[in-house]
């Protein structure tokens, strides 16, 4: 109740979503759907590049959140500091990460292959 306070003056919106419609919502929308019987839903997030600060920032908060909660509270040293000072600490954390990301020349030593796994090595690499 105190996270969202409005919550309960919300009005919800019920609907049912017949084969081969599209439901659009705009962006910070909360929702809940339920299939009615087995289906395929596909859901997608747009990126383009009015929306491309919006999705840096929410990555950002993610990783500093996970980086005060998992890494930083697991420091001997950091444990006991208030969730603030943990947070503050990792939002400059990912500021110099970003930062080396973006001052970082050449290209990046390989780029993910579909499922998110390294190329495989060449040959001519192995016998370097």
């Amino acid at each position: 109740d105190t996270e969202w306070p409005m919550h309960k003056k919300a009005t919800p919106y019920i609907g049912v979503v017949q084969e081969g419609e599209t439901v659009l919502m705009p962006k910070g929308w909360w929702h809940y759907a339920a299939s009615l019987e087995p289906s395929l839903t596909v859901m997608r997030n747009f990126y383009t590049e009015r929306t491309k600060q919006e999705y840096i920032r929410r990555k950002d908060d993610g990783l500093e959140n996970a980086v005060a909660q998992h890494v930083l509270k697991a420091n001997a040293r950091l444990k006991n500091q208030p969730d603030e000072v943990l947070k503050e600490i990792a939002h400059k954390t990912v500021l110099k990460m970003r930062e080396g990301f973006k001052n970082r020349s050449g290209p990046h030593r390989w780029s993910p292959e579909p499922g998110g796994k390294p190329p495989a090595k060449s040959a001519a690499s192995h016998s370097q």
